[in-house]
């Protein structure tokens, strides 16, 4: 059987493609692990901004009921909330507990943070 400059060809081509098959699921393995949880810092320019503000994933019953509209009975159900779904993700999720409102988040919504 005589082999001709195409089968070389296509033997070659085959050969490169199978090799750099070969190379991606080699890497694979060790290119897509991803750490659990980065780091992260807020820029100075959000620390700033979010000093002086109520961080609703970290405040006691007191410091929630200085918010306006915020009386004991919804400083305590945003504490309950939080322990029972965790913490809230921005400030807008605070419409999740009962007796919150678009009407009272829009009274508060400047004067609260979630922590970044």
């Amino acid at each position: 059987m005589k082999v001709t400059r195409a089968d070389r060809w296509m033997w070659a081509v085959t050969m490169a493609a199978g090799a750099a098959m070969a190379l991606c699921f080699a890497l694979r393995s060790t290119a897509m692990t991803f750490p659990d949880r980065l780091p992260y810092e807020p820029p100075a320019a959000v620390q700033e901004a979010e000093e002086g503000l109520v961080n609703i994933n970290t405040a006691g019953l007191e410091e929630l009921m200085t918010l306006h509209g915020i009386g004991q009975v919804k400083a305590q159900a945003i504490i309950d909330d939080r322990e029972a779904n965790g913490p809230f993700l921005y400030p807008e999720d605070l419409t999740r507990v009962k007796g919150i409102g678009e009407g009272t988040l829009s009274g508060i919504l400047d004067q609260i943070t979630t922590g970044g």
